[in-house]
C-alpha cells in the first residue's frame, strides 16, 4: 500500500469523501453550498505526500492508541506501570506517540455495502510494546458515505492483553470551503455540553468538571466561535484560540448529538453524533502559516476547527473518569456520524 493513494467515496447527491491509507486519514469532504456550488470543507492537501511533511501532522488522521495527552507519559494497569514515549516536550505522551496511528500506512479495502453505500475499511495491527503500550491491538476503521448525506465512522479494536484505547479523528473543518481564505471565528457552534473537563496550562486534566453556566464557553445556545475568544480563562485571549475538552450531556451507548457547526454565507451545516463521552474542540491556534493547503492558502491561526469525539483525556490516570481500559476479549467501539445539510435562503 502506497501513501500516494487516495480513495474516493461518492453518493447520489454529489457528495464526495476522500481518504488516504497514511494515517487512515479523511482528507477531503466535498459538499454543496446553498447555491449548489461544491467545495472541499476539510483542511488538507491535494498531494498525498504533503501530509508526511506538514508542520501540523494530524490533518484528518485517526489518532491512537490514545488521543490527547497522558500525564508524564505513564500509567498503571493491573499493578504494572507502563512507560510511554514522551513525545511532548520530553515529558508527556501526546496523540499515541511518534510511530503512532497517524504515522503508519494502514491496509485498505474499498467496496459497496448491502445498502448500496460506498465504504473504505482501514486495518492496522499495533504490536505489543509499540510506543510502550501493552498487547497486540487489532484496529479497524470503516468510513461509509451514506445516501442520506451522512459520513459514518466506526472504529473497533480488540487486544490479546488488557490495554488502553481512545481513538478519534483529527479533521479540521472550515465550511467556507477551499476557495475562500476565511477563518472559522464567524462559524456558529453548538455543543451538547454543560461541563468542561478542567485542564491546566499543559492541557492535562485536573480531574474536575467545571459548570459552563454564565461563561463565554457555553455553546448550548449556538454562538459565533469568535465570541468565546474573549473568555478570561485558560489563556484563551493570549492564544487567540482554545483547545478545550467538553463532557457531553446524556452519555449512553447510542449515538446522540454532540455538536453542530454552521456558516451563514455558504449555508453549510454539519451535525456530529457520537457514542463517545467527550468532545475536544480545537480552534487551530497552533497553525502558523507554514502549511499551504487546498486553494493555495496558508493555514494560519483559525484556518479550521477540529471537533474530536473521544473518551475523556488522560482518563487512565483519573479513576473518576469513564474508563478507556480495553480488557482482553472485549471489543472497543467508537461510532461517530458526520451529518451534512444546507440551510438555503
Amino acid at each position: 500500500m502506497e501513501t500516494s493513494e487516495f480513495v474516493t467515496l461518492r453518493n447520489l447527491h454529489g457528495l464526495i469523501a476522500r481518504f488516504s491509507p497514511y494515517g487512515a486519514r479523511w482528507v477531503g469532504m466535498i459538499v454543496p453550498d446553498q447555491s449548489g456550488i461544491l467545495d472541499d470543507v476539510l483542511l488538507g492537501f491535494a498531494n498525498p505526500e504533503e501530509y508526511k511533511s506538514a508542520s501540523e501532522p494530524y490533518y484528518g488522521a485517526v489518532i491512537g492508541r490514545v488521543c490527547g495527552r497522558i500525564c508524564k507519559a505513564q500509567f498503571g494497569l493491573n499493578g504494572h506501570i507502563y512507560h510511554l514515549s514522551a513525545n511532548e516536550n520530553g515529558v508527556n505522551h501526546l496523540h499515541g506517540g511518534i510511530r503512532a496511528f497517524h504515522n503508519v500506512v494502514w491496509q485498505m479495502n474499498h467496496g459497496t455495502d448491502f445498502n448500496g453505500d460506498e465504504y473504505v475499511l482501514f486495518m492496522y495491527c499495533s504490536p505489543a510494546g509499540e510506543e510502550g503500550f501493552p498487547g497486540n491491538l487489532q484496529v479497524e476503521v470503516c468510513y461509509t458515505l451514506r445516501a442520506d448525506d451522512v459520513l459514518r465512522m466506526v472504529c473497533t479494536a480488540t487486544c490479546d492483553e488488557d490495554t488502553v484505547v481512545n481513538l478519534t479523528n483529527h479533521a479540521f473543518f472550515n465550511l467556507c470551503g477551499s476557495r475562500r481564505n476565511e477563518k472559522i471565528f464567524h462559524h456558529k457552534l453548538f455543543l451538547n455540553s454543560s461541563y468542561l473537563i478542567e485542564c491546566n496550562e499543559e492541557l492535562l486534566p485536573t480531574g474536575r468538571l467545571l459548570p459552563l453556566d454564565n461563561t463565554l464557553l457555553d455553546f448550548r445556545k449556538p454562538m459565533l466561535i469568535g465570541k468565546a475568544l474573549h473568555a478570561e480563562m485558560f489563556r484563551i485571549e493570549n492564544n487567540r484560540g482554545f483547545s478545550l475538552a467538553y463532557a457531553l450531556d446524556a452519555p449512553d451507548a447510542n449515538v446522540r448529538l454532540a455538536a453542530t457547526l454552521s456558516e451563514a454565507e455558504s449555508g453549510r451545516q454539519l451535525a456530529i453524533y457520537t457514542n463517545q463521552p467527550s468532545l475536544q474542540v480545537y480552534t487551530g491556534y497552533g497553525l502558523d502559516g507554514s502549511d499551504v493547503g487546498k486553494g493555495g492558502f496558508p493555514y494560519e491561526l483559525g484556518a479550521g476547527i477540529a471537533l474530536e469525539p473521544q473518551g475523556f483525556p488522560d482518563a487512565i490516570n483519573h479513576p473518576c473518569f469513564p474508563s478507556i481500559v480495553l480488557r482482553k476479549g472485549e471489543i472497543y467501539l467508537h461510532v461517530t456520524e458526520y451529518r451534512w445539510n444546507i440551510n438555503r435562503l
